[in-house]
């Protein structure tokens, strides 16, 4: 009877880590702190700060460098807020993996980085007049063929693992310092103390593994 229970608590603790664990991961809260930007801006002739804005994560001193997706809204630096670390899953997220792939690449140049911004902007926020007012002039047709090229990668490879390192990182509302705006999106590299997924499915098929001998010695006795 005590191996047959051992049996069943190990197999009980391999499903959750194969089926509840990694859905969890994703559905942790982090804390987002703005320490500086990247220093190129770009638009209007106020300027607009493009990639990358170096965020402290969960209070961190390594800084990890996001870019915005949503236009919308403003933060400042020392602003902190809650915020949602979720997959990069569906078109839409692809799309926003594709072009943050380009201002990511090494050696990309202001240009390219700039470019690549704006394009996530417009697939998130096309619908706000004050983007499209601040767009810099000669982006636009740069930003046309990225945006097309992200949709046609996007519905190409819906099921890739392309970009299953990095996260969306959503605000939570009401984390942010009262009376401040909602804070925007951002997508990068993940938190460091979030776990993957892989680690929880090597620790699932490992106690899975456990469970399996332990009934078939039962079964032998």
């Amino acid at each position: 009877m005590k191996k047959f229970s051992f049996g069943i608590a190990l197999f009980s603790v391999a499903l959750c880590a194969l089926l509840i664990c990694p859905l969890k991961c994703y559905a942790e809260t982090v804390t987002l702190t703005l320490e500086s930007v990247g220093g190129q801006s770009s638009g209007s002739s106020s300027g607009v700060y493009v990639y990358p804005y170096n965020f402290s994560i969960n209070n961190s001193p390594t800084l990890t460098p996001l870019m915005c997706l949503s236009y919308e809204n403003e933060i400042y630096i020392g602003e902190s807020w809650t915020a949602t670390v979720e997959q990069v899953t569906g078109t839409q997220y692809l799309e926003a993996g594709y072009i943050f792939s380009l201002a990511n690449a090494p050696n990309a140049s202001g240009t390219t980085i700039a470019e690549a911004q704006w394009a996530n902007w417009e697939l998130f926020d096309s619908s706000d007049s004050s983007l499209t007012g601040n767009l810099p002039a000669g982006y636009q047709g740069d930003i046309n063929t990225i945006l097309s090229d992200a949709l046609v990668f996007a519905n190409a490879n819906p099921n890739t693992n392309q970009f299953s390192g990095f996260n969306i990182l959503v605000p939570v509302a009401g984390t942010q310092p009262l009376g401040d705006d909602i804070p925007q999106t951002f997508f990068g590299d993940p938190p460091g103390d979030a776990p993957e997924p892989s680690s929880y499915l090597l620790f699932g098929t490992g106690m899975l593994g456990l469970a399996f001998l332990g009934f078939r010695k039962k079964c032998m006795a």
